[in-house]
């Protein structure tokens, strides 16, 4: 069963736009030899690092989207690890992610449309955010006569 990953990785500073390619293509062929696609190949470039890596303050950053079935990530993680030039990297499985949102999304949406179907002024006994108001709250006066 195919599923939607994200591959993230940072490779040194000091590799060449030839190497950076290369490293690239290789994820690209073990993708396609197992029959997957790739959605999306994303150059962030040279950035600034959180903290130093290997005497390295900054990194060339690179993601991959992709569509491939769970055993090829294996492949992938020994690639990248095999990779002198590659300083970081990150296998996301998004598929898990992307539920979890949907799921929260049609959540808000249920509250929503609970939310427009109760009025405002009812009289239920109970308050805004759905409690049950004390009787003895909206009968007290506070006199300020003293």
């Amino acid at each position: 069963m195919k599923r939607k990953y994200e591959i993230g990785f940072i490779i040194n500073p000091e590799a060449t736009e030839e190497e950076v390619k290369k490293i690239i293509d290789s994820i690209v062929v073990i993708v396609k030899k197992a029959h997957g696609t790739i959605e999306n190949i994303d150059e962030w470039g040279r950035r600034k690092l959180a903290y130093t890596i290997s005497k390295h303050n900054e990194g060339i950053y690179v993601f991959i989207n992709a569509d491939v079935v769970g055993s090829v990530f294996f492949d992938i993680e020994r690639r990248l690890k095999l990779t002198e030039k590659v300083m970081r990297f990150e296998i996301l499985r998004l598929d898990d992610r992307l539920r979890k949102a949907n799921k929260l999304v049609k959540k808000w949406k249920r509250v929503e449309k609970m939310s427009k179907r109760v009025p405002e002024g009812r009289d239920d006994g109970l308050g805004a955010e759905g409690h049950r108001r004390d009787e003895d709250e909206d009968d007290m006066e506070v006199d300020d006569e003293e």
